[in-house]
C-alpha cells in the first residue's frame, strides 16, 4: 500500500479539487468525484503569525525552478540569514514551457535539444536567484523529473518498467542519471533519498489543492516519501509540513501590498494559515530572486510580480479529512 495515515504530518496531500487520483472516502468537504466544482467560498479567514523553530533544518520542494521565491522567497532569506539549514529541492526543470522556450530562444518550432537548452537556463536562473535570498550553490538540488509529467509518474507510470517519456525533451529519464528512470517509484526513492540525508525538521511544499498537477503531485510525492520513511522511524513523526499555494482561481488575491486576508483563504477547504510578514529587507530579497527570472517574467510578468507582497503564506491541510486511500498497484 502506497499511502498510510498522515496523522504524524498535519498536512493532506491525498486528493487535489477538481480530480481523484485515488479511491477516497467521501466527505463534506473533499469529493471523490473526478468532476467535483471548486468549494464555495467561506467568508473571511483568520490568519496566525508564522512561528519557526531555533535554528530548523529546512528543505523546500518546488515543482519548478521560480515556484520557491514566489512561494517562500522571503522566508527563505529570513530562514538562511538566522543561520538555519536550508536545502532546495526542484523537482523539474521547467523546460516543457512552449511558449517562453520560443521567445526565450528565439525559435519557432522547438526541438527536444531547444527543450533541454532552456531547462538548463531556468537552473542557472534558479542558482541566480537563491543567492539573492543567500541559499548557496551546494544547498541547491535539481531532480530533473518530467516538467508537466508528474501527474502521469504518479497516476500510470508508476513502476519502473514503464517510464515516462517527456514529449517536449523526448527524454525517459533525469539527466546524467543512471539507474533512475521517469516513474513514481524512482522518484519517491529519490525524493526519501533526500530527506533521509538531510533529516529536516520543517518541510515546505506545494498545498496538494494546487490547480497545477506539477504542484499538486509534488505534495503527493513528498508526503509519500514522508509517510515512509516516517513508518519506519527514519524520520520523526513531529516535523512540521508547510504548504504554499501558488495556483488556485484568483489567486494571489491581493489588496493594497499585502495578501488578502479574506478572500481566496476561505475558497480553500481544509487549510489553516500562517502568516509571515516580510520585513523590507526580506521583500527587497524576494524581489532581486524574482528579477533573475527573465525567462518566466518575459512571459509572466504581471502573474509572478504579484507575489512581490509584504507577507507571505503558508497552511497546513487537515489530515482527518483524509478517510481513506486505497492503493492501485
Amino acid at each position: 500500500m502506497r499511502w498510510r495515515s498522515l496523522v504524524g504530518l498535519g498536512v493532506l496531500a491525498a486528493v487535489s479539487v477538481g480530480w481523484t487520483l485515488r479511491q477516497l472516502a467521501p466527505t463534506p468537504r473533499a469529493s471523490a468525484s473526478a468532476s467535483a466544482a471548486t468549494p464555495a467560498p467561506r467568508g473571511p479567514v483568520a490568519t496566525r503569525p508564522l512561528a519557526l523553530s531555533t535554528h530548523p533544518r529546512v528543505v523546500l520542494f518546488a515543482p519548478h525552478p521560480d515556484d520557491e521565491t514566489l512561494g517562500a522567497g522571503g522566508v527563505l532569506y529570513r530562514l538562511v540569514h538566522a543561520g538555519a539549514a536550508v536545502q532546495v529541492v526542484f523537482m523539474t526543470n521547467g523546460d516543457g514551457y512552449p511558449r517562453a522556450v520560443q521567445e526565450d530562444l528565439g525559435v519557432r518550432h522547438p526541438t527536444d535539444a531547444d527543450y533541454i537548452a532552456f531547462g538548463e537556463l531556468r537552473q542557472r536562473e534558479a542558482v541566480a536567484a537563491l543567492r539573492q535570498l543567500g541559499v548557496k550553490r551546494r544547498a541547491v538540488r535539481f531532480l530533473g523529473f518530467p516538467d508537466g509529467g508528474l501527474a502521469e509518474l504518479w497516476r500510470t507510470h508508476w513502476l519502473p518498467s514503464h517510464p515516462y517519456t517527456s514529449p517536449y525533451t523526448k527524454e525517459n529519464k533525469p539527466p546524467d542519471a543512471d539507474t533512475v528512470g521517469y516513474d513514481g517509484e524512482d522518484l519517491t526513492s529519490v525524493i526519501r533519498r533526500v530527506l533521509s540525508e538531510f533529516r529536516p525538521s520543517l518541510v515546505l511544499m506545494p498545498h496538494p489543492y494546487d490547480t497545477h498537477l506539477d504542484h499538486a503531485h509534488t505534495s503527493y510525492f513528498v508526503t509519500e516519501a514522508l509517510s515512509d520513511l516516517q513508518a519506519t522511524g527514519a524520520l520523526s513523526s513531529h516535523l512540521t509540513v508547510l504548504t504554499y499555494l501558488v495556483h488556485y482561481p484568483s489567486w494571489p488575491a491581493t489588496r493594497g501590498p499585502s495578501f488578502d486576508r479574506a478572500f481566496p483563504l476561505g475558497d480553500l477547504p481544509d487549510t489553516a494559515w500562517t502568516e509571515a510578514e516580510l520585513t523590507p529587507a526580506e521583500l527587497d530579497a524576494k524581489r532581486a530572486a524574482l528579477a533573475e527570472y527573465r525567462s518566466q517574467l518575459g512571459v509572466m510578468n504581471g502573474f509572478l510580480r504579484n507575489f512581490l507582497c509584504r507577507n507571505e503564506l503558508f497552511a497546513t491541510v487537515d489530515s482527518g479529512v483524509l478517510q481513506r486511500i486505497a492503493s492501485v498497484h
